[in-house]
């Protein structure tokens, strides 16, 4: 008997959308944090993030060398999947001098971002640089 209470209880939960509800998480808006490990952690560009009505949000922003002229930029929309996992579609940039022959890497489609273990950022996990040879950008947007 306990267990058809439990059965009820459960599809109950499931029919009304509490349980989805419950496991829905929502990102801050705002200015975040955004880097790439070629241009430096110590000195973060910027994000917007801004709820859209649907939901989603929007993000636009960049990191930007002014020495070296390597940079970051990043538009798009973010769907939030879990507190710890972001899908983005949109177009992701990165330029350093010493890779690619200088030139820029264009990422546009849908990536996704994760935020593993005790990091407080996503991170990109299409990470290839269009160089190829195992060369790799961490673009993160933190919290």
């Amino acid at each position: 008997m306990k267990k058809i209470r439990a059965l009820f209880l459960l599809c109950g939960m499931l029919i009304t959308g509490y349980y989805s509800h419950a496991q829905t998480a929502t990102l801050r808006e705002g200015a975040h944090n955004f880097t790439l490990q070629w241009i430096g952690w110590d000195n973060p560009g910027k994000v917007q993030i801004k709820k859209n009505k649907d939901g989603n949000y929007t993000v636009k922003g960049e990191q930007r060398d002014t020495q070296t002229g390597g940079f970051v930029t990043i538009d798009g929309i973010l769907k939030v999947v879990s507190a710890r996992e972001l899908t983005f579609e949109g177009n992701i940039q990165t330029m350093d001098k010493n890779l690619n022959g200088g030139k820029v890497c264009d990422k546009t489609g849908t990536y996704h971002f994760l935020a593993k273990g005790a990091r407080k950022y996503w991170r990109l996990q299409e990470m290839d640089n269009c160089e190829g040879n195992n060369v790799v950008d961490y673009v993160d947007i933190f919290f």
